[in-house]
């Protein structure tokens, strides 16, 4: 019997929303096998919320929000944060392309769900109306309107975590008290969690705009590898002499496939070139200048900065200077969203050119 069995919907909610929590504030590795296990057990728990949910038919597609009851309101967070937890899995025997179509289907169902009572701005529908064109291609939106919106939902998202904290303190300051009290709570707590759910939002159009973009990047890669497939190449090296070193590098492979591609570098020369650089030539290139040339010219150029000495500091930023805030932040973003889109090494391509 599985130690989840005997929990309630209310408490296998919490607890899942606890350990996502944990996770955001956690200093471990996404890849640690702690920080997934975690992850396991999040999604353990809230997918059997997620189930127990629809099996009690606790919401219904024509209900408004304020129809719904106070305590069931939370759970309309469910799928949300499972499109969340998903995204966090790393396991090398799963295909990314999975994850981030199941992680998907999770966004989607919670945007749907908030659609249907109402809990979605005008805004927001019009991004969401764009990411669903677009589905697995590079996005149609201009860089700049991207880079607006991108803005402007951290301006919001960071003005609904001051007024989730604001409230959560509200709640706080009155548990235990009731009578002429019990009214109020209620407001303020129905208040508290459609700014969760706001905030949930937000994030989930963030994580569904990554995910399309990821989806580009998983389909290149398949296509690169059914190449390399077709070409007879791998992309994993092996433990033989470097290909550079070999003697037979780029002799015992043909020029072009059958298709005309270019299987590897060359050089167009004519005749009277190609026999001269076999009589007269070498077996490889030599320099055309020393080093010292070489300093000297760039010096001239002026692409060699003396003086060093210690960098100015920088000056520090104005706690008031919002518009500098926002600019330093989104200058970090858009910096770890080059870095996750183009890792370290995926460049390469072997020094095939």
């Amino acid at each position: 019997m599985s130690a989840l069995d005997g929990l309630s919907l209310g408490k296998l909610f919490s607890t899942g929303q606890t350990i996502l929590t944990e996770l955001e504030d956690t200093s471990l590795s996404s890849i640690d096998p702690e920080y997934q296990a975690k992850v396991a057990d999040a999604i353990q728990r809230l997918s059997r919320a997620d189930a127990l949910v629809a099996q009690l038919n606790i919401f219904s597609d024509n209900e408004i929000f304020d129809e719904i009851n106070t305590n069931d309101l939370k759970f309309l967070l469910i799928p949300a944060y499972l499109g969340d937890l998903t995204l966090k899995v790393s396991d090398k025997d799963i295909d990314r392309s999975n994850i981030l179509e199941k992680s998907r289907e999770y966004i989607q169902r919670f945007i749907s769900t908030c659609q249907d009572h109402g809990l979605i701005r005008k805004e927001d529908s019009v991004i969401i109306e764009q990411l669903s064109h677009n589905k697995g291609k590079s996005p149609s939106v201009p860089a700049a309107q991207q880079r607006d919106q991108k803005i402007a939902r951290f301006k919001r998202e960071r003005a609904v975590k001051s007024q989730i904290q604001q409230l959560r303190a509200q709640l706080d300051g009155v548990a235990g008290k009731k009578d002429d009290e019990d009214r109020d709570v209620e407001e303020v707590e129905r208040e508290w969690v459609e700014a969760l759910i706001e905030l949930e939002t937000l994030r989930a159009l963030e994580n569904w705009h990554a995910i399309e973009q990821e989806f580009v990047m998983v389909k290149e890669m398949e296509i690169m590898r059914e190449m390399m497939e077709k070409t007879g190449t791998s992309t994993v090296l092996d433990n033989r002499e470097p290909v550079l070193n070999r003697p037979t590098w780029g002799k015992d492979k043909p020029m072009l496939s059958k298709e005309g591609r270019p299987l590897q570098p060359f050089v167009i020369m004519n005749k009277r070139e190609q026999m001269k650089s076999q009589v007269f030539g070498y077996g490889h290139n030599l320099p055309t200048m020393s080093i010292d040339e070489y300093l000297e010219q760039e010096k001239a150029r002026g692409n060699i900065i003396e003086g060093g000495g210690e960098q100015p500091e920088k000056p520090p930023m104005d706690d008031n200077d919002y518009e500098a805030h926002d600019a330093d932040t989104m200058k970090k973003r858009q910096w770890d969203e080059f870095v996750e889109a183009n890792p370290k090494g995926a460049g390469n391509r072997g020094n095939k050119g």
